[in-house]
C-alpha cells in the first residue's frame, strides 16, 4: 500500500512538472506570437507613411488586415457627413450592391452607435434570430453563408473617419486576443487617415490662394495697363505740348514743370514696379497649376549673359556699382528655354544690384562635367544664416520687416528656382554679412529626360 502511495506521489510529481513546463512553454509562445505581431504591426504602418491618398490608405487597410487576421469579406467605409460611403471592399462579388445597404436606415444607425461609443462591434453568429430582425443588410450577409460580423471603427482624437466591417463563414471566427490587435493595428492606420485628411485641406487651401492670386492679378492688370498707358501719354503731351507753350523765364511756371514731370515720373516708376509684383503673382499661379511649359532650343548662355548686363546698365547709371561680365573658357551650347533663363538672370542680377551699393558685380558661367554652372557673385549686404534656408520660399524676403524691407513680392527667387528644375538643374547661395552673397545655378548640357 505504502509503495502504491509512493508511486502515484512520484506520478502526480511528474504531472506538476509535466504541467509547469508546458504552461512555460505556452506563455513563451505567446510572448513570440506578440512580439511577431508588433513586428508585424510596425512594417505595415509604414506602408501608410508613403500615401497621402485616402481611398488608397483605406484600400491598404483592407490588404493589411488579411495579413494579420483572415476574412471573408471586408468591407471601408468613409464617414461624410451623416451618411458612410463605400471605399473598398475585398471579397465581394462585383455585383453586389454593397452601397445600397449602406444608405439602410438601420445600418446607418448602427454605424453611428459604433463609430460614436468609439468601441468595436462583434456578432458571434448572425444566425441568431435577434441579428436577423436587426436589419435588412443581415439577409445579404446570410446569403454569402457568413456567420461571424466584427465592426472596427476608425477614430483618431475624437475625428470619427468611418469604420471596418469584417466577415467571416466560421461561427465565433474572432478570439478576444485577436479583437483587441485588430482594433489597435486600426487605431494606427486612423492616424495615416488624419495625416492624408489634413494633406488633402492644406492643398485645397493652397489651390484657393492660387486662384485667388490669379484672378487678382488678372483684374489688376486690365485697369494697371490703361493707367501707364495715359500717364506715358500726358507725359507726352505735356513736354511736347504745353511746355513748349509756358513761359519758363517765370520762376512760379519753372517750379511747376519740375513737380509736374517728378509726380509723372513717380506714377509711371511705380506702374512699373506694381506690374512686374502683378506679372510675378500670374507666374507663380500658372507654375502651381502646372500651366507652364518650357521651349527649349539650343542656346549660347555668355550671349544671354550678355544681354541682361546690358539691359540692367541703366539701373546702375546713379550708383556706385560695376557689372563685371567674367568668362575665361569657351561654353557649350545648352538645351533651355531662352525666355525663362533670361527671366532667371535679370532676376539674380536685378537683386544683386539692388543689395549692393558699391563695388562690383561679377557674372561667371563655366562648364563643370555634364553642367553649365552660372554664378551672380556681389559685394552687398550678405544674407543672414538663419535667412538662407527660406531664401527660395515664395513670398521669403531678407532684411527687417518693419525698417528695412525690400520691396517686391519675394517671388522672384521662387520662380528662379522652379524655372531651373524644371530645365533639371538646381540653384543655391553662398552669402557672409556685410561680404556679399554668390548666387549659382546649373543647367545640364544635354537635358534629361
Amino acid at each position: 500500500m505504502i509503495k502504491i502511495l509512493e508511486n502515484n506521489g512520484y506520478l502526480y510529481i511528474g504531472i506538476l512538472i509535466i504541467a509547469s513546463i508546458a504552461i512555460v512553454h505556452i506563455k513563451m509562445l505567446m510572448i513570440k506570437k506578440s512580439n511577431e505581431f508588433d513586428k508585424k504591426i510596425n512594417a505595415t504602418i509604414n506602408i501608410f507613411s508613403s500615401t497621402t491618398d485616402i481611398n488608397d490608405i483605406f484600400n491598404r487597410l483592407l490588404e493589411n488586415l488579411y495579413e494579420i487576421l483572415d476574412y471573408d469579406i471586408a468591407i471601408s467605409v468613409l464617414k461624410n457627413g451623416n451618411n458612410f460611403e463605400l471605399t473598398a471592399c475585398h471579397g465581394c462579388e462585383e455585383e453586389t450592391n454593397i452601397s445600397s445597404y449602406l444608405k439602410d436606415n438601420k445600418c446607418i444607425e448602427l454605424l453611428k452607435k459604433i463609430t460614436k461609443s468609439g468601441t468595436t462591434y462583434y456578432i458571434k453568429d448572425l444566425k441568431k434570430a435577434d441579428y436577423t430582425n436587426y436589419s435588412t443588410g443581415i439577409e445579404l450577409l446570410l446569403l454569402y453563408h457568413m456567420r461571424s460580423l466584427f465592426i472596427i471603427p476608425i477614430i483618431y482624437k475624437e475625428n470619427i473617419y468611418g469604420a471596418v466591417i469584417m466577415l467571416n463563414h466560421k461561427k465565433s471566427a474572432y478570439n478576444e486576443g485577436e479583437r483587441a490587435n485588430v482594433f489597435s493595428f486600426v487605431r494606427q492606420v486612423a492616424i495615416a487617415i488624419e495625416n492624408a485628411t489634413l494633406f488633402q485641406k492644406l492643398k485645397d487651401v493652397d489651390k484657393m490662394k492660387t486662384d485667388f492670386l490669379s484672378t487678382v492679378s488678372h483684374e489688376l492688370r486690365t485697369p494697371l495697363t490703361s493707367i501707364i498707358g495715359f500717364a506715358e501719354m500726358v507725359k507726352r503731351k505735356f513736354e511736347g505740348v504745353i511746355v513748349e507753350q509756358l513761359d519758363l523765364e517765370n520762376d512760379k511756371n519753372k517750379i511747376a514743370v519740375i513737380k509736374i514731370k517728378r509726380d509723372i515720373n513717380i506714377i509711371l516708376s511705380e506702374g512699373d514696379r506694381l506690374s512686374c509684383l502683378i506679372n510675378d503673382l500670374l507666374d507663380i499661379s500658372r507654375m502651381e497649376a502646372g500651366k507652364i511649359s518650357l521651349n527649349m532650343r539650343e542656346i549660347d548662355i555668355e550671349e544671354i549673359i550678355n544681354q541682361v548686363i546690358t539691359l540692367t546698365n541703366p539701373i546702375i547709371r546713379d550708383k556706385s556699382v560695376q557689372v563685371i561680365l567674367n568668362i575665361r573658357e569657351s561654353l557649350p551650347k545648352i538645351m533651355a528655354d531662352k525666355d525663362k533663363l533670361l527671366q532667371v538672370i535679370i532676376n539674380l542680377i536685378s537683386n544683386a544690384i539692388k543689395f549692393t551699393q558699391q563695388g562690383c558685380i561679377v557674372c561667371t558661367a563655366r562648364a563643370v562635367e555634364e553642367n553649365v554652372i552660372v554664378s551672380i557673385s556681389d559685394t552687398g549686404i550678405g544674407i543672414r544664416e538663419e535667412d538662407k534656408k527660406n531664401i527660395f520660399e515664395k513670398f521669403s524676403q531678407v532684411g527687417d520687416t518693419l525698417t528695412n524691407k525690400p520691396k517686391g513680392t519675394g517671388l522672384g527667387l521662387a520662380i528662379c528656382k522652379y524655372i531651373i528644375e524644371e530645365h533639371g538643374g538646381e540653384i543655391w547661395v553662398e552669402s557672409e554679412i556685410e561680404k556679399g552673397s554668390d548666387f549659382s545655378f546649373s543647367i545640364p548640357i544635354s537635358r534629361k529626360k
